[in-house]
């Protein structure tokens, strides 16, 4: 049987792998690492913690004795870690464990070396590290400016806390609450390609120069970009900063966008993300952000830029103006979507 880091309960049935209504616990041995870490001295401590809801959002039960009841509960004792005070003394003599991690998984009746996963946790976070690779030259060596690594804390934490609290490194690594939610790929590398910026090594001055022009736009934008959008569509350095396209001038370019006859700002906006079907679609080596990349190479406005579109707009005011794609909330997973007939969007005419 698979391990589950989580398990699927239903309060009222104490059905343990039951999934009716997807309400999740956390799995008994990691929800009773937590408890331990607490170090409760007596039930009554435990009560006390249950009346202040300081297990709010913790995914434990306040009443372990009976939702664990056939899946590994013992006694209070136990859950707490107040009946193990006994075997303290009783080290191996290998002196590979010590008291002050209260796992009990790596040998009957015997204490980890390491700190229990959540303490180890908390204090990882305080170095700052967003991703794996930049724990992994921590932990060789490559930032001696850093305080060292407490022994109590093993630099494999996927190995060692795989049972007992590990999800993965990005957990181990960040608290959620202080996660930093990054620009969508294809959007934050428009914006960067528009600002022309040459190099890794202008990259990082960029960010350093320039908080009050991605505040602007809202941008938030990762400074190690390789290792955010690995898993969603990085190529490499010369891609993210368009370094190797080789982009039309401004009045070449300008000309084309007349010949759309483009509306307003938001046709713009619908134009780069390929959503007005009866338009061309915008190619690479056409800036999705031209008030950036053209502010000091002939850039006169938006009017000036949209062109006839735009002026044409100020004549009239016909309602049906373009015919635009929408994404559907259903993102085409529905087959039979009254909204978008399954397609993941539908049109309509603004």
């Amino acid at each position: 049987m698979k391990a589950k880091s989580d398990i699927n309960i239903q309060p009222s049935q104490l059905d343990l792998w039951g999934n009716k209504n997807d309400f999740h616990w956390r799995e008994f041995k990691v929800a009773r690492e937590y408890v331990r870490s607490l170090k409760l001295k007596d039930p009554a401590g435990w009560e006390e913690l249950i009346s202040k809801r300081k297990l709010h959002g913790t995914n434990i039960p306040s009443n372990p004795d009976t939702v664990y009841k056939n899946h590994g509960w013992k006694d209070w004792d136990d859950w707490l870690g107040t009946g193990r005070k006994q075997t303290a003394d009783k080290k191996p003599a290998s002196g590979l464990f010590n008291t002050e991690s209260r796992d009990d998984l790596w040998i009957a009746a015997a204490e980890s070396k390491w700190l229990n996963f959540f303490e180890a946790c908390k204090k990882v976070r305080e170095y700052g590290f967003e991703y794996r690779e930049e724990w992994e030259l921590f932990i060789s060596g490559k930032f001696p400016r850093r305080e060292a690594l407490p022994d109590n804390i093993p630099g494999n934490p996927e190995q060692v806390y795989r049972h007992v609290g590990w999800k993965d490194w990005k957990d181990w690594l960040v608290h959620p609450d202080k996660r930093t939610d990054y620009t969508e790929f294809n959007k934050a590398r428009d914006f960067v390609r528009s600002n022309r910026i040459n190099g890794k090594k202008a990259w990082q001055d960029f960010l350093i120069d320039n908080n009050e022009l991605t505040g602007d736009y809202h941008m938030t934008l990762p400074e190690r970009p390789h290792l955010e959008y690995r898993d969603s569509e990085w190529i490499s350095w010369e891609d993210w900063l368009g370094s190797e396209i080789p982009y039309r001038d401004f009045k070449s370019t300008r000309k084309f966008i007349h010949s759309l006859k483009l509306r307003e700002r938001k046709d713009w906006d619908y134009f780069c993300r390929g959503k007005l079907p009866h338009k061309p679609a915008r190619t690479e080596n056409i800036y999705a952000f031209p008030e950036i990349a053209y502010q000091d190479n002939g850039w006169n406005g938006w009017k000036d830029w949209l062109g006839s579109g735009m002026n044409q707009k100020e004549k009239d005011d016909t309602t049906a103006l373009h015919e635009v794609m929408i994404e559907c909330k259903c993102k085409g997973r529905i087959k039979n979507c009254t909204v978008c007939d399954g397609k993941g969007y539908y049109t309509r005419n603004i």
